[in-house]
């Protein structure tokens, strides 16, 4: 099993990664919120994440879109969505 974790504040590290990983790095609360959102953008996200192996691109403007309407609906906040900017490295399992 791969492991992942963010990057330090003032590093960049890969910034395309399948929806999957998107998905494990986010708390129970998090994922909870995120999918039971009725705002259009989420919800469309949401359903697209579940129901195939896309990427996620954090560089992308629907992905500025997505993460701007879940700071308006507090799933996340500017400092978790600028974690997912940084992007992510695999990281050893302990």
């Amino acid at each position: 099993m791969d492991f992942y974790k963010y990057i330090p504040v003032g590093q960049k590290g890969q910034t395309q990664f399948t929806t999957s990983i998107f998905l494990n790095l986010l708390t129970e609360d998090e994922m909870c919120a995120f999918f039971r959102n009725e705002t259009q953008i989420i919800a469309d996200t949401a359903l697209l994440m579940s129901k195939r192996a896309a990427i996620v691109d954090v560089e992308s403007a629907r992905f500025d879109s997505v993460m701007a309407a879940c700071v308006t609906a507090e799933i996340f906040d500017a400092a978790r969505v600028a974690e997912f900017k940084r992007g992510i490295t695999m990281s050893p399992p302990y």
